[in-house]
C-alpha cells in the first residue's frame, strides 16, 4: 500500500513538474485553504493536512513567495496571522488538479477492478526484481 502511495505520487509529481507546476505538496495546502473560505490559521492549516506545523511553515514562505498564498496580519493581534490563497494560487490548484485529478482516478480504478490488487503487486514485482 504505501508503495503504491509513494508511486503514485512520484508519477504525478513528475507530470505536474513536467508540465511547469509546483510539487504536489503544494496542492495540499491551496485545496485546504480554498475548501475553507480562502483562508486559515496556520495551526488550522496544519490540522486540515498532513504536514507539521515547522514544515508547514517553510512550505507556506515558498508557497507565498511565488504569490500564491498572502501571510494576512488578524486585526490588532499583530503576532497572529492568517494564510489567504490568491487568485493566482486558486488559478495554479485548478491547473494542478487538471493533471493530478485525472491521474488519481486512473490510477484508482485500477484498485477497483477484482483482479487491481493483484494486477499492481506482480507490476511492483517486476519493476523490484532484477531479470
Amino acid at each position: 500500500m504505501n508503495r503504491a502511495t509513494r508511486r503514485i505520487q512520484s508519477d504525478i509529481s513528475a507530470a505536474l513538474k513536467e508540465a511547469g507546476l509546483p510539487p504536489l505538496k503544494w496542492y495540499d495546502v491551496l485545496w485546504s485553504l480554498e475548501r475553507h473560505g480562502g483562508q486559515l490559521r496556520p495551526f488550522e492549516l496544519a490540522q486540515d493536512t498532513i504536514f507539521e506545523q515547522s514544515n508547514l511553515s517553510h512550505l507556506s514562505k515558498r508557497i507565498a513567495a511565488e504569490g500564491l498564498i498572502d501571510f494576512v496580519e488578524l486585526g490588532s493581534d499583530r503576532r497572529g496571522k492568517v494564510l489567504k490563497i490568491t487568485e493566482k494560487g486558486r488559478d495554479v490548484r485548478k491547473r494542478m488538479w487538471s493533471i493530478y485529478g485525472p491521474m488519481l482516478h486512473d490510477r484508482m480504478r485500477t484498485f477497483g477492478k477484482a483482479d487491481g490488487w493483484q494486477a499492481f503487486i506482480e507490476a511492483e514485482q517486476n519493476q523490484t526484481c532484477p531479470n
